[in-house]
């Protein structure tokens, strides 16, 4: 395969890289992702008009250095994985819902350059089935940072199943949750607006803002800690043992290990589920053994009572470098057919077919 430049444009972080012909990633850059969370009050139009902006001048940049044709850019947002139209993102344009064709300006500015876009998490799934096990058939890719998704790729044929008309699947951060602590219901807003969403209880900016708010917390907040990010205090306590510290972890994971086993019980053919993002990067293996509690709490009616590694052999970490969206949407971009192709989608119905 040629050399695929390739972006991952998230909530807190756009990344750009070069996928190689050994099909190895270097990172090029980093930096902050411009985002509402960071200019409440610009229209999302200069946002997105800013996203553009930044695609099209690394893209020029990278062309002085490498030979390239084709550019794969992994999206944090909902998009119709059909047509790559975006419909909406929380974690970078809040709660407007604000549809874009991100394929259209930049194919204008860089016509000589063939441009695939795909979210973030269905790369994360391309990524992952490159390095799955052979013996492993289906699985699902899980992102917990800004905001919240879940992917399911088979790993024979790389088919990503999207709704036919839509082109979505798994925005489980916008599902409606419980959350409490100590008995008590707490009500956290999502990023989209909507109260009681998973990502307002469950991703790395609300698990930040349940940080800044939570009396069982309170500990977390004191004057010799106030120079760290809450969520690293939180990491750091739990690396250490501290029993409040791993009691906040298992709350805040609780929701998304009910949504998983959920779907575990719902598709059981699912039998590898790869958790990365941010938060995941952050907590390393004390984020997967708080899921794997909160699992084995709950368990699967028929299995895990028979069964007790059934999770703990399905559910690993993703890759530590974090550089697995870029290297899916390099994947993505640089296959031809591009890989990850849902199935036909049906011309009697209505939706954004654009």
């Amino acid at each position: 395969m040629e050399p695929v430049l390739t972006f991952d444009i998230g909530g807190t972080w756009w990344r750009v890289g070069l996928l190689t012909e050994e099909g190895e990633v270097r990172l090029l850059s980093r930096v902050p992702a411009v985002s509402r969370h960071g200019n409440p009050d610009r229209p999302t139009a200069d946002l997105q008009t800013e996203l553009v902006d930044f695609l099209v001048r690394s893209a020029r940049e990278a062309l002085r250095e490498h030979a390239l044709d084709r550019v794969g850019v992994s999206m944090g947002a909902a998009l119709n994985g059909h047509t790559g139209r975006i419909w909406a993102s929380a974690p970078l344009w809040g709660s407007e819902i604000a549809p874009f064709d991100l394929l259209t300006p930049l194919r204008a500015e860089l016509p000589a350059l063939t441009w695939k876009v795909i979210n973030d998490v269905s790369a994360l799934a391309v990524a992952l089935r490159a390095q799955a096990p052979p013996d492993r058939t289906k699985a699902a890719a899980v992102t917990v940072s800004t905001g919240i998704a879940y992917r399911t790729i088979d790993l024979r044929t790389g088919h990503i199943p999207l709704d036919p008309v839509y082109g979505l699947q798994g925005e489980i951060g916008h599902l409606p949750v419980e959350f409490a602590m100590d008995g008590r219901p707490v009500v956290a807003r999502c990023d989209c607006g909507v109260p009681g969403h998973l990502a307002a209880y469950s991703s790395g900016r609300g698990i930040e803002a349940l940080l800044t708010t939570l009396d069982q917390a309170a500990w977390l907040r004191s004057p010799a800690r106030s120079g760290d990010r809450p969520i690293v205090v939180l990491a750091r306590a739990v690396r250490d043992g501290d029993p409040r510290a791993v009691r906040l972890l298992d709350a805040f994971t609780l929701p998304l290990a009910r949504i998983l086993l959920t779907q575990t019980t719902l598709d059981p053919e699912v039998d590898l589920t790869v958790l990365s993002g941010g938060v995941v990067e952050l907590l390393g293996d004390e984020y997967r053994a708080s899921v794997l509690r909160n699992l084995g709490a709950g368990g699967v009616y028929g299995v895990t009572d028979r069964d007790p590694g059934y999770f703990e052999r399905r559910m690993v970490l993703g890759s530590r470098d974090g550089l697995d969206a870029l290297r899916g949407a390099g994947l993505h971009a640089g296959s031809s057919p591009p890989l990850a192709l849902s199935g036909t989608r049906p011309q009697s119905r209505t939706g954004d077919r654009r």
